[in-house]
């Protein structure tokens, strides 16, 4: 049994984009193939072999032989087709479409026969496999229809009966109760077996709760009346010391998260609002870097997450495989912040402790960030704190979530913004949306029509280049020196990266969290109960 803030918010995969939907749907769906969350690689799941042309500008795939969907009929060539054909639909928007294009071009799918497929690529693409995960097989006989009549979007919604949302996931839709709970069951038709070839999943429900109030739903793991809770506080995993110590409980600290706290400034030229002078302190790279020097980021890692986090200098955690340790670094230093601040030509020139610069403007800018989420708050006022003693005078703005990125990627309407920024996969190819200048996710300038810096064009080479190549130290090289630009440039301030702390009851196995969302349900048809505490 697990809770959720939210139930999901749809059934249909090509339009889910919250986690609570993605969540269910990735028990009840499968991909050709999918990211082993514990170790980072791809895996073969609906798609028993691979091979690739020599160019690697071709993949063919072939099925596992006797696949079927829930309500057993045969998943088959025809299945993968109907999906691509959907997904590339201009008349059914879906950020899948997105993603399966390659330097903005469709992947060609042709049937070569009952179980084998051939993808032709616009060119080499290294994450190919990985993009596969996020696609869900569809089936034809029960979604064809519809899309031919013009009814696709409307399909799989929240008041489709239970019995007509069909996947080749190991559970079944046998339940959804509105704000109350969401219930499946064991698939009978599941492919997989375990080593003892007994046909999975172990378990034959699983139970996801719908429980708004976080404080709530840590309770009920507290008093046993759910088994997997995730991710949780470090308060949290205070409180829940004495079950482990009583081994009824399993806490695990994963490490760093994909999600790294940021401060960034607009350096829009379209930006309305952001008077000249101050458009000039932003695009100053040594605005940037004395920023970065006048944040103590280590008393935000004590102070907010009780030690676990890690001050971070760029896009990749430590605990990423990419990571790279050899980018410049900012530790706290605001006599260095003040040296480089003074180059510029802002300093104190009242004597009030408040910098000016050289026509007498105040140097003050204003921060947008989340409203109503207390740790988010408490960081924006430590940084506002620190840049206070350096003689800079912030002010931070609270905004609900629409209307932040309505600011933030429409209108651009603000000065600067404080945000987590989170990635999808451990894979460079999760910030395709963030690094390069068209990115919507390119926050300073978001979706630039060309370069608006040399460095700016330098990372859009270096991450296309990555792209298009399979050997994995001269990509390796390539995005390290993507990650040595921004550290240098500093565009996003980046602060830290929380740990990923998940809760786990003693007598759940073969658990195997990892970083990359989902991180528990993953191998949910692994997961099982201790047969002595299913009996109990």
């Amino acid at each position: 049994m697990l809770a959720q803030a939210a139930g999901p918010k749809t059934f249909n995969p090509l339009f889910a984009d919250d986690q609570e939907s993605l969540s269910v749907l990735s028990c009840l769906m499968a991909p050709l193939i999918r990211i082993n969350r514990q170790t980072g690689q791809p895996e073969l799941e609906l798609a028993e072999s691979l091979s690739y042309s020599r160019d690697r500008t071709q993949l063919s795939l072939r099925l596992r032989r006797g696949l079927t969907f829930s309500d057993g009929h045969p998943l088959t060539a025809d299945d993968v087709l109907f999906t691509f054909e959907v997904i590339y639909d201009p008349n059914v928007p879906n950020a899948l479409a997105d993603l399966l294009k390659i330097g903005g071009r469709k992947i060609a799918v042709h049937r070569e026969d009952e179980l084998t497929l051939t993808f032709t690529l616009p060119y080499a693409y290294a994450p190919i496999e990985r993009v596969f995960d996020a696609v869900f097989i569809l089936p034809r006989h029960r979604l064809e229809r519809p899309y031919r009549e013009g009814r696709f979007r409307s399909a799989w919604g929240l008041s489709t009966p239970a019995s007509e949302i069909v996947g080749a996931g190991p559970f079944m839709l046998k339940e959804y109760v509105p704000g109350q709970r969401t219930v499946l069951v064991r698939n009978p038709y599941y492919w997989k077996r375990d080593a003892q070839k007994r046909r999975l999943p172990y378990l034959d429900e699983l139970l996801f709760l719908i429980v708004p109030d976080r404080n709530t739903r840590f309770l009920k793991f507290q008093q046993g009346e759910l088994d997997l809770l995730a991710p949780i506080t470090p308060e949290e995993a205070a409180r829940l010391q004495p079950q482990v110590e009583a081994r009824a409980v399993r806490v695990l600290d994963l490490g760093p998260s994909l999600i790294s706290e940021v401060l960034w400034f607009n350096l829009n030229p379209q930006a309305p609002r952001i008077p000249p002078w101050k458009r000039a302190w932003f695009q100053d790279v040594r605005f940037r870097q004395a920023i970065a020097f006048a944040i103590d980021r280590q008393a935000l890692v004590e102070v907010l997450f009780s030690g676990k986090a890690t001050p971070v200098w760029g896009p990749v955690p430590p605990s990423s495989p990419w990571y790279h340790p050899g980018v410049r670094t900012y530790p706290y230093d605001p006599t260095r912040a003040r040296t480089l601040l003074a180059e510029m030509g802002l300093t104190d020139r009242d004597g009030d402790g408040r910098l000016e610069d050289r026509q007498g403007h105040p140097v003050a800018f204003t921060i947008v960030t989340t409203a109503g989420n207390p740790i988010r708050e408490r960081l924006g006022l430590m940084i506002q704190e620190d840049l206070r003693k350096v003689g800079l005078h912030v002010q931070l703005v609270p905004l609900e979530a629409k209307s932040l990125f309505a600011r933030i990627e429409q209108s651009f309407d603000y000065e600067a913004g404080l945000l987590g920024l989170a990635l999808g996969d451990t894979d460079p190819s999760a910030l395709n949306n963030v690094l390069p200048s068209w990115g919507t996710s390119h926050w300073w300038y978001p979706r630039q029509k060309a370069p608006a810096t040399a460095w700016e064009r330098e990372i859009d080479e270096l991450m296309d280049a990555q792209m298009r190549t399979f050997d994995p130290t001269r990509r390796k090289a390539l995005f390290d020196r993507v990650q040595e630009i921004m550290a240098e440039q500093v565009p996003f301030i980046y602060l830290l990266a929380r740990d990923l702390i998940v809760a786990a009851k003693a007598h759940v196995e073969n658990l195997k969290p990892g970083l990359i969302p989902d991180f528990l349900l993953w191998n949910v048809e692994e997961l099982r109960i201790h047969p002595l505490a299913a009996r109990r």
